[in-house]
């Protein structure tokens, strides 16, 4: 929520909206939609691992992640 305060509070005219980093140990859409309210839709959400996956478990993510952007794509 800092960042909204941050961008109505102290940005000035010239200034480029704050970037921040949201961390929760679980996914809690809620949290996201008030800490991101009123601020430009170009969101990255990104998953973070309390690991490093070995080599083919990493091989079957990237895999999945391009077949989804790919079937995405292919429907828009």
């Amino acid at each position: 929520m800092y960042m909204g305060y941050f961008a109505t509070e102290e940005n000035m005219p010239d200034d480029n909206p704050p970037i921040g980093i949201i961390l929760s140990k679980e996914k809690d859409e809620l949290l996201v939609e008030y800490a991101t309210y009123g601020m430009d839709s170009n969101l990255f959400v990104s998953k973070y691992e309390l690991y490093l996956p070995n080599r083919d478990e990493l091989k079957r993510l990237v895999d999945k992640i391009i077949e989804e952007d790919v079937s995405g794509k292919s429907n828009a």
